[in-house]
């Protein structure tokens, strides 16, 4: 008899409902043994990753950021998950609609599958697996439009536009972002006015460019 094929996963989001159901319908999967960790925040499931051995990660964008937080977004995990275990499959499963923000998570992280909660229910999900596991990618209907539109965005947002962005949400002075990212005065001044650029921001101050990253799901 052949034996099964082992994967282990991780499931990361910070709802433990959503987290249960993601776990029914991989129980669901036929031909394979699994075993399921998961973990509630960016935090914790980097801590899991760097001393696991993960075949595929599932992930949500958005988490709560709290002060002592390492990594800002389930965003920034991915990039970091790709940049330093490029051989786990990485599936993202989010509520963001925005296709500016979509895009930009498909040209920086291009993850090997990416879900919208939105469009998605269990039989999707699972046949979504089953692609990945076959080493094919696997994108949602609206997803797939975004990656072949003839609409193309030049831009990205790195990790440092987006942790001006989150501590310019905080309250922290443009003055004082200097101490959270390695840039001088002159260099955050120019990712701001860069960022007003993208985001087609009219108005000066801070404020104008918060609502606009708060309607499209960067802060």
């Amino acid at each position: 008899m052949k034996e099964k094929q082992e994967l282990k996963i991780l499931l990361i989001d910070d709802h433990n409902l959503i987290l249960d159901a993601y776990k029914n319908v991989l129980s669901k999967l036929e031909g394979i043994k699994i075993s399921i960790d998961i973990a509630n925040n960016c935090d914790v499931a980097w801590e899991k990753i760097v001393s696991s051995n993960y075949d595929i990660v599932l992930l949500d964008i958005n988490f709560p950021v709290y002060d002592e937080s390492k990594i800002l977004s389930g965003e920034d995990l991915a990039s970091k998950l790709r940049h330093d275990f490029p051989k786990i499959k990485i599936i993202i499963l989010t509520l963001l609609e925005d296709t500016f923000r979509l895009y930009n998570i498909l040209k920086i992280i291009n993850p090997d599958g990416f879900l919208l909660k939105g469009e998605t229910n269990s039989k999707e999900l699972l046949k979504c697996f089953e692609s990945i596991i076959d080493s094919n990618n696997y994108y949602s209907p609206k997803i797939t439009k975004i990656q072949y539109s003839a609409f193309k965005l030049n831009f990205s947002l790195d990790e440092k536009d987006r942790i001006i962005l989150n501590q310019l949400s905080l309250g922290t002075k443009t003055k004082d972002l200097t101490t959270h990212v390695n840039l001088s005065l002159r260099a955050v001044e120019d990712r701001k006015r860069k960022l007003k650029e993208i985001f087609d921001v009219v108005g000066e101050g801070n404020q104008a460019l918060l609502k606009k990253a708060r309607s499209i799901g960067y802060v």
